[in-house]
């Protein structure tokens, strides 16, 4: 069977795309191939099990830090790349970016790196026969780095194979994505997440809830491990919330809004996530409600003199995704450290305006 020479594994974020990217390349290289996996326990493959083998080069996006100040490239982060794979192969840019330090920069795939691709790929292999190029993230490759690939990516040495993972194809040069042949890795499925949470040690209630939070998202499943809030006080806080966004109008609720932001300004920022994962849970599952879609509803925010008969018309075609917008918005500001007391202030007033949004209806 002819292997394409370069390939593209594309999924959203939380999804397996540079696991099995991973997983191929040991298979490419496995000296024992089994019928549908590598054998895991030739020299090749143990190898390729701590992200070690010779003929498995590595590129991602980086940025100058404390200990490498000019000219980053992928080489000078080796050994931190293989101990975030080694941990979490899910893990995102903002997550691979803390672990090295840069800081508020942004990570980006330069130039200089297109020469030290160049410069790897003009080697013979030394252990395998297919020298295999990975490629994280390519859609942070600068427009200069990306031009200098093209001829290779399109006529690469023999036996050598680019896989490129990537989470969105928008970014990326039109040329680059041309040459290469696309694979679709879709999401988890809740059951999926509740499965690999199990096989780690997570007991079952615990992996329920966090995989019904997390859209088979499995880094966001695995951060919320240690920190998920109990479904009962996500909840309470969801039920309070929400009544002080409808009153939001009123002097002495708006101060009584602010308090709420203070305490949840409190709470440590895996648990803010957790709710604002939560909450986004429940809107959908509103949604859901008005449509009649009972049976794919995942949240239980019964009781608290709250019901989902009562909240689910407030949550509409034309407001529903403009505040799961706000609160995934939210936990992007989240993880990058802004303060928590005014963006919970922020993001309440936001959700006020919507919830009072009227459904647009268009008679036929």
């Amino acid at each position: 069977m002819t292997i394409p020479h370069a390939q593209l594994f594309f999924g959203p974020k939380g999804s397996a795309k540079l696991a099995l990217a991973l997983a191929f390349a040991q298979y490419v290289a496995c000296a024992n191939k089994q019928q549908d996996d590598a054998c895991g326990t030739c020299p090749s493959c143990v190898k390729h099990l701590k992200f070690v083998h010779p003929d498995l080069h590595f590129v991602f996006p980086v940025a100058t830090t404390p200990n490498v100040k000019t000219k980053p490239v992928s080489k000078n982060f080796l050994s931190e790349w293989r101990s975030l794979l080694d941990e979490n192969p899910y893990f995102s840019l903002f997550d691979w970016l803390k672990h090295i330090g840069v800081g508020n920069k942004q990570g980006i795939i330069s130039v200089e790196e297109s020469s030290h691709i160049l410069k790897d790929l003009s080697l013979k292999p030394y252990e395998s026969e297919t020298r295999i190029m990975l490629i994280w993230m390519p859609e942070k490759m600068n427009i200069q780095a990306a031009n200098k690939l093209l001829k290779i990516i399109e006529e690469p040495p023999q036996k050598t194979l680019f896989l490129l993972v990537a989470e969105s194809t928008e970014n990326m040069l039109a040329t680059v994505l041309s040459r290469t042949q696309l694979l679709k890795v879709p999401r988890h499925s809740d059951e999926e997440v509740l499965n690999y949470l199990m096989n780690r040690g997570v007991e079952q209630v615990r992996a329920r809830m966090i995989s019904n939070l997390v859209d088979g998202n499995i880094n966001d499943a695995l951060q919320l491990v240690e920190y998920v809030e109990d479904s009962e006080q996500n909840a309470l806080d969801f039920v309070q919330w929400m009544r002080l966004c409808f009153s939001a109008l009123q002097v002495k609720d708006i101060n009584k809004l602010v308090q709420w932001s203070e305490m949840m300004a409190k709470v440590g920022r895996e648990s803010q996530k957790s709710f604002l994962l939560f909450a986004s849970n429940v809107m959908r599952d509103a949604l859901l409600k008005n449509y009649g879609v009972e049976k794919m509803m995942k949240m239980n925010v019964s009781g608290h003199n709250f019901t989902m008969e009562k909240f689910a018309p407030f949550i509409h075609a034309d407001n529903c995704m403009e505040i799961i917008s706000e609160l995934n918005l939210a936990q992007l500001h989240i993880e990058r450290n802004a303060n928590p007391k005014i963006l919970f202030l922020d993001t309440s007033f936001k959700i006020a305006r919507l919830l009072h949004k009227k459904l647009n209806q268009v008679s036929a």
